[in-house]
C-alpha cells in the first residue's frame, strides 16, 4: 500500500505540472492602480496558533504591518516568530517591527489608512466582528473557516463584503488544491458513471464536547477576558469539567484551543472541519444547499456539541447528480469505535489497515467505480477499483478526460493566493460568492444537531420551515454592545 500511495502522490504532482486551466484575472486591481510586485501592508487578527502559520504563508511576499491578540504572551511569541521567519529564510527581518494590540477595533481604527488587508484567525465566535469591523474600512479579509458559527452572521457577512467591493477569502486549503479540481473532472467526465452518493467523515471532535460543566476559575495573567468574549454577553471566566472517557490532552481551559466544542464559541467537529471535508461535495454538487437534513447523534446541550453525531443532508437533482442525492457525513467516536462508513466493496484492494488510517476523508460512489480521498482536503484523491484508475490517467494523457476547472495561482496557500488577487487582480478560490453558501451548508449541520430532528430549509427565506423552534440557532440571541462597526 506504501508504494500505491506513493504513485498517486507521483501522479498528481505531475499532472499538476501541465495542469492548464486558466485562473481568471479581470480587472480588480489594488485602488484601481496598477499594482503588480506591490508589497501589501497586512494586519493579522489572532497573531498565534493558527494565526502564526497564516501569517507565514505572506510574511516574506507582504508587509506586516500589525498583530493582534488577546493573549499578551501569545503576541509577543507571534511576533517573535515573526521576526524569525526571515531569520530562517537567510533574510535580514524589516527595520519596522508590527504594532502590537490586544484590541483589533483599536488596530483598525488607528492604522486603517496604512492597512491594506487584514487576516482573520481568531476562534469562530470572533470571525464575523473583526471581520466586519475592517470591511467598515473597506478592507480587504481573509477569514479563517468557517467564516462564522451562524447562518444569519454568514449571510450579513456577504452582503457586507459586496458592499464594500472587496477581495475576500476564506481559509480552506484544499480549495487551492490540485486534488480537488481533478475529482471533479473525473466525476463530471463519468469516469465513475452516474453519481449516487457521497460519504464523508472525520474523528473530530478531539477535543472535549458533549455534557460539559462550567467551573469557575480565575483568569490567566496575560488574556483579556473581556476582549477575548468579544460580542458575547459579559460572563465570568470560566474552565470545565472533563467527562470520564474523553480526552486529557488539550486540558480544561477554552482559551486557546478548546472552545470548539462550545456552541457561544465554536460549531463542533462540523464547523472546525466540514469547510474542509464538504467542499469538494460543494463544487461537485454545483454549490446546491440542501433542502432536508436528518440526524442522530450523541447528548446535545444547550452548551456544548455532542461528541458524535451522523448526518444525511438531501440534495435535488444537479449539474452531476441526474437523481435526488444524499450526502451523509459522520464524526466522532460511537461506542468506542470510530463513527464512518463501511469500506465499500468496490476499494476490497485496500487493506483493513489503509482503512483504519483515514481518520478523515470522503467517498464518491458513482455506478461504475469511486473516488476516494482519505484525509480532509481532497489533496491525493483515486479512483477504485485499481483498474478504473488506471483508465482514468489513460483517458487524462489522451485528452479524453479535460482540464476544464481553472487552477490557482497559489496552491496549498490561500492567504497567498488572496493577497496575489489584491495585487494583480483575479478572484480566490474561496471567495466569499463560494465560501458563504459552502459554510451555510456546513452549518446547517448544526442546526438540525441542536434542534434534535429532522429540518427542511428554505434557502430563499432563510429558515427552517417544519420545526419553528429551530430557527432560533440561526443567529445569536444577542450582540453586547460596542462589537458591530
Amino acid at each position: 500500500m506504501a508504494k500505491t500511495s506513493f504513485n498517486r502522490r507521483r501522479f498528481l504532482t505531475s499532472s499538476a505540472a501541465v495542469a492548464g486551466g486558466a485562473f481568471s484575472f479581470p480587472n480588480l486591481l489594488l485602488h484601481g492602480q496598477n499594482t503588480a510586485g506591490k508589497k501589501l501592508n497586512l494586519a493579522i487578527i489572532g497573531a498565534f496558533g493558527k494565526g502564526q502559520s497564516d501569517t507565514q504563508a505572506i510574511a516574506l511576499d507582504h508587509n506586516v504591518v500589525a498583530l493582534c491578540d488577546v493573549d499578551k504572551g501569545r503576541l509577543e511569541q507571534a511576533a517573535a516568530r515573526h521576526a524569525k521567519t526571515f531569520v530562517d529564510a537567510g533574510l535580514t527581518a524589516p527595520a519596522t517591527a508590527p504594532k502590537l494590540y490586544q484590541d483589533f477595533r483599536k488596530m483598525l481604527d488607528e492604522n486603517h489608512k496604512e492597512i491594506d488587508g487584514v487576516i482573520i484567525s481568531t476562534p469562530d465566535h470572533t470571525h464575523f466582528p473583526a471581520a466586519m469591523w475592517a470591511l467598515g474600512y473597506g478592507k480587504h479579509i481573509c477569514v479563517q473557516k468557517p467564516l462564522c458559527n451562524y447562518i444569519w452572521e454568514v449571510r450579513e457577512l456577504h452582503k457586507a463584503a459586496k458592499a464594500a467591493g472587496v477581495v475576500t477569502q476564506m481559509g480552506n486549503q484544499g480549495r487551492t488544491m490540485e486534488g480537488q479540481r481533478l475529482a471533479k473532472e473525473w466525476i463530471e467526465q463519468g469516469a465513475i458513471g452516474t453519481l449516487k452518493s457521497i460519504n464523508l467523515w472525520t474523528n473530530r471532535p478531539i477535543w472535549p464536547q458533549g455534557p460539559l460543566k462550567k467551573l469557575a476559575a480565575e483568569v490567566p495573567s496575560e488574556l483579556d477576558w473581556d476582549l477575548w468574549l468579544a460580542q458575547e454577553a459579559m460572563e465570568p471566566y470560566f474552565e470545565f469539567e472533563i467527562p470520564e472517557g474523553q480526552s486529557t490532552k488539550w486540558g480544561n481551559k477554552v482559551h486557546p484551543f478548546n472552545w470548539r466544542g462550545w456552541w457561544q464559541f465554536g460549531s463542533g467537529a462540523l464547523g472546525d472541519m466540514g469547510c474542509h471535508i464538504m467542499d469538494a461535495t460543494f463544487s461537485i454538487l454545483g454549490q446546491a444547499i440542501p433542502t432536508k437534513i436528518e440526524v442522530v447523534s450523541g447528548e446535545t446541550t444547550d452548551l456544548c456539541a455532542p461528541t458524535w453525531a451522523s448526518l444525511k443532508y438531501h440534495f435535488a437533482v444537479g449539474p452531476n447528480n441526474p437523481e435526488p442525492l444524499v450526502v451523509s457525513w459522520q464524526d466522532g467516536s460511537k461506542d468506542g469505535k470510530p463513527n464512518k462508513p463501511e469500506k465499500p466493496e468496490m476499494m476490497s484492494a485496500m487493506t483493513d489497515e489503509g482503512w483504519a488510517k483515514a481518520s478523515s476523508g470522503m467517498i464518491f460512489q458513482g455506478t461504475d467505480a469511486l473516488v476516494y480521498e482519505g484525509e480532509a482536503y481532497c489533496a491525493s484523491p483515486a479512483v477504485y477499483p485499481d483498474a478504473k484508475f488506471t483508465e482514468t490517467k489513460i483517458a487524462m494523457r489522451d485528452g479524453k478526460i479535460k482540464k476544464t476547472e481553472a487552477r490557482s495561482p497559489k496552491p496549498n496557500n490561500p492567504q497567498g493566493e488572496w493577497a496575489h488577487c489584491i495585487v494583480n487582480g483575479g478572484t480566490p478560490s474561496s471567495n466569499f460568492d463560494y465560501s458563504c453558501p459552502l459554510t451555510e451548508f456546513v452549518l446547517l449541520g448544526n442546526l438540525a444537531i441542536r434542534s434534535g430532528e429532522t429540518i427542511v430549509w428554505d434557502k430563499d427565506a432563510g429558515k427552517v420551515t417544519n420545526v419553528e423552534s429551530a430557527n432560533k440557532f440561526i443567529k445569536r440571541a444577542a450582540y453586547r454592545e460596542g462589537w458591530m462597526k
